[in-house]
């Protein structure tokens, strides 16, 4: 009934209206901008009072785990089976799935921490400055962290339970089959923007959210968001690190250092030659002369150079290395010369010599000759 409702109203608007004709009489222009301000202060707080009540929805489900799971679960219903033929069966076969996966604690977690991720977004959409959020985003970054420990963990499990050798029990397969829906399930939620999850279409978020809540700066037009929560390193790169750079906070270095660390034990479990070759000869330098270009910025020069020179130094094969030298020899060339200040000439206007005056002419000059004397007649 309410679907042919609108289709309805919006046949009627769409309609042309052939029997107008000719323009209309002239608007109150003063009443009319008038009510155009009333309009616009009435959506703004309309969409300001939405972003509100699905911050405190979003919050109060992130409040536990269950609590999350069992959110997501009713999005997921309103989203994607409401409505659809089938929907007993469809939303029966997803909950005995998918749907299953989210009572295990990792995929009860990832609910959680991209509940939070939403939330987070919402308030950086209402206007939220990064700076006063910083603590409360590093905080969700270590969140992040940990979670990759536990998912890397069941993902080594997984990988040396597939390749156990022998026949597996049926129950070795069964266990293998969920544990691999447990890993997708939870990789799939937290690799989904906040603007396109089934809570933000559920909720009606997406422009609330759009772009994951990105705002454009004055000052460089950036966005400085990062809408996916499972994005470790756009977390940092998009919001996390400029601010550290701003203000050139020595926190910046422990992020590198951090990278660098995880890199190292992901290449160290990896077992082909070349993988190690690309990891110790080019992923790994490159990274410390990223490092490096950040001490740069929190203002220690010559350990820059210094670090900058032992790796070009340690790696001339490398790909960049060529770009490296260049950069390096751009810090050590001595600073362009002020140009000396030219002095102005004071041009002094010339005086104008002295004119003679022109000659005295006797008055007399300017009379007519005196007319000649007659002589008297006789």
């Amino acid at each position: 009934m309410k679907r042919s409702l609108l289709l309805t109203i919006i046949l009627a608007l769409a309609a042309p209206t052939f029997a107008q004709v000719g323009d209309a009489p002239p608007m109150d222009v003063n009443q009319l901008l008038q009510s155009l301000k009333q309009l616009r202060d009435q959506g703004e707080t309309s969409t300001k009072n939405r972003r509100n009540t699905a911050y405190q929805q979003v919050m109060a489900a992130a409040a536990s785990p269950e609590k999350a799971a069992a959110f997501w679960k009713e999005a997921v219903k309103a989203v994607q089976f409401d409505g659809a033929s089938h929907e007993g069966a469809q939303l029966h076969d997803w909950k005995e799935g998918d749907g299953e996966a989210l009572n295990d604690k990792l995929g009860q977690e990832a609910v959680r921490m991209h509940l939070q991720w939403l939330a987070l977004t919402l308030q950086h959409a209402a206007g939220a400055e990064v700076k006063t959020m910083l603590p409360q985003i590093i905080e969700f970054t270590k969140l992040i962290q940990a979670d990759q420990v536990a998912s890397d963990r069941l993902a080594e499990q997984l990988d040396k339970a597939k390749e156990r050798e022998g026949p597996k029990t049926a129950s070795a397969k069964k266990n293998i089959a969920e544990d691999s829906i447990v890993k997708r399930v939870h990789d799939q939620i937290l690799k989904t923007s906040v603007a396109s999850s089934p809570v933000s279409r559920w909720l009606q978020l997406g422009e609330l959210v759009g772009d994951g809540g990105k705002r454009r700066t004055k000052e460089s037009g950036a966005t400085g968001w990062e809408s996916t929560p499972g994005n470790l390193d756009g977390i940092y790169n998009a919001i996390i690190l400029p601010e550290f750079r701003a203000t050139k906070d020595p926190r910046l270095l422990e992020y590198w250092d951090l990278i660098i660390k995880r890199e190292t034990e992901r290449a160290a479990a990896r077992k082909l030659d070349v993988e190690q070759r690309d990891w110790s000869q080019v992923r790994f330098p490159a990274l410390r002369w990223a490092r490096a270009q950040d001490v740069l910025v929190l203002g220690y020069r010559n350990r820059a150079i210094g670090e900058m020179f032992t790796l070009v130094k340690s790696f001339p094969q490398h790909p960049e290395a060529a770009n490296w030298i260049g950069q390096i020899e751009t810090l050590l060339a001595p600073p362009a010369p002020v140009p000396a200040a030219v002095a102005t000439p004071v041009v002094t206007p010339a005086v104008p010599s002295a004119v003679t005056p022109p000659a005295t002419i006797p008055s007399s000059a300017l009379l007519p000759p005196p007319a000649p004397v007659r002589p008297a007649a006789r």
